[in-house]
């Protein structure tokens, strides 16, 4: 019995076994597939997130770039309203200067400097020769204007012949109409051609012994000057009569003023300078255009009760009190000139003359003194710009009828001759080699002729 049981539970598990093993075989399969779709869903699920990845950081990216691109325009931006942005700076050539200017023309500052390293011999009757290196002219310039392009300044400053720093020019310019331009500060009192020539730009080395005598040098004071169309230029002032960096310790005043015409052919501008004048009339006395220039200016002068004991104008007048024998007195002064060049020719002519009316009770004749002087003065180019001969020819007539005062040595009359060569090496005055003789001779009429010798060489550089 307990045999046929074994035998029929063994022939049950024989028939149940490939059931058995389909049934594991199907499982498996399931499985598998739900893995692999669990596997599918898993990339999916990870693809997704990869994507969105992605994406959050291409925003990221988009934004940072819009971000950079902000703070750029705003470093453009704060640039731009920066102050050295505002400002240019440039040196254009020799003379010229360095300039500093902000783009909207409301202040700028042109700084230059000139030096003039001069040779010479002087040989003077009864003198000892004298030979002479120095340095003739040292000036430091600053020229501009602040706030408005019509407020501008002019300062220069000097050192000559090794002295100590002196203001030469300070003065402000209200040009805001050219017809009428306010100043106000220390300048050249606008009275003779030759003085109101700057010294960078002079013909020969040095002024005439007549602008010597008949100057009005630099003063202190208020003036009006003015372009009328392109015909006239015009300057009158009034001024402490006491010369440069000085004070005035009285009420008597020193008055000025000056006009010049110009006919034809040339333009009239204005400048801020000494004489506001520029273009072709300005007041140096050669380099010529391709057309005749002509120009004519006449200027008068006092002062009423100057004292030499309480101030010395800028100039020789007080050297004449004294040689008149007085301390005060009235004088008055006129001035003309006339000036042409055309190419390479060019030629001035000056006339100066001078009434001093002594005070009473000096112990001398208060009959008026009469001086005066003209000078002639003209150049031809060899070269072009380049090369250029020149001359001058200058008289003092001093008064015949003041007597001689014991320890004063004025002479009758003087005169002077000037020839005189010019290496102009930027074609300009602004880089040039000068040299010139001047033969002077004072003559006395109770004493011995006095001669002078003088020869000059001078290296002007201007930056």
């Amino acid at each position: 019995m307990r045999l046929f049981l074994g035998a029929g539970l063994a022939i049950a598990m024989l028939l149940t076994l490939p059931f058995a093993k389909d049934s594991r075989a199907q499982s498996a399969s399931e499985q598998i597939k739900a893995l692999k779709k669990q596997l599918e869903e898993i990339q999916k699920q990870n693809q997704q997130q990869i994507e969105e990845l992605q994406q959050k950081i291409q925003d990221l990216e988009v934004k940072k770039e819009a971000e950079k691109e902000k703070i750029i325009e705003e470093i453009k931006a704060e640039q731009k309203d920066a102050w050295y942005n505002k400002i240019e700076v440039s040196y254009k050539k020799p003379g010229d200067g360095f300039t500093i200017k902000t783009k909207d023309g409301n202040f700028s500052l042109n700084m230059r400097l000139r030096a003039q390293f001069q040779f010479s011999v002087n040989d003077t009757t009864d003198e000892l020769t004298a030979t002479d290196f120095r340095i003739r002219r040292l000036r430091f310039y600053w020229i501009g204007n602040a706030f408005r392009p019509w407020f501008e300044y002019y300062i220069q400053v000097s050192a000559d012949n090794g002295s100590d720093l002196q203001i030469r020019d300070a003065y402000f310019n209200a040009a805001y109409e050219k017809v009428a331009i306010p100043r106000v500060g220390q300048f050249k009192v606008p009275f003779n051609r030759e003085e109101l020539n700057s010294s960078s730009e002079l013909q020969l080395v040095e002024r005439s012994i007549v602008n010597e005598e008949f100057s009005l040098g630099r003063d202190i004071g208020p003036a009006l000057y003015g372009l009328l169309g392109n015909y006239v230029t015009y300057g009158v002032g009034i001024f402490d009569g006491n010369g440069r960096n000085d004070v005035s310790t009285d009420s008597n005043l020193l008055y000025a003023g000056r006009i010049m015409l110009t006919p034809c052919c040339g333009e009239l501008k204005y400048a801020n300078s000494s004489f506001p004048i520029g273009g072709d009339y300005k007041i140096e006395p050669n380099f010529g255009e391709d057309k005749p220039l002509i120009a004519f200016g006449v200027a008068a002068a006092g002062m009423e009760g100057l004292n030499i004991d309480i101030k010395t104008p800028d100039a020789s007048v007080d050297d004449r009190f004294e040689a008149i024998g007085i301390t005060v007195g009235d004088f008055v002064q006129l001035t003309a000139d006339a000036n042409f060049k055309y190419k390479i020719f060019s030629i001035e002519g000056e006339y100066d003359a001078r009434w001093i009316s002594p005070d009473a009770n000096q112990g001398v004749s208060t009959d008026t003194v009469f001086d005066q002087g003209f000078r002639l003065q003209s150049g031809v180019f060899l070269i072009p710009r380049l090369v250029e001969v020149a001359g001058r020819f200058s008289y003092i007539d001093f008064d015949a009828s003041v007597p001689n005062i014991q320890g004063v040595d004025e002479p009758d009359n003087s005169w002077q001759i000037t020839p005189g060569l010019n290496f102009y090496m930027s074609h300009s005055h602004k880089w040039k080699i000068q040299l010139d003789y001047s033969f002077i001779k004072n003559e006395f009429t109770n004493a011995d002729d006095v001669d002078e010798n003088i020869f000059r060489a001078q290296l002007q550089a201007y930056f």
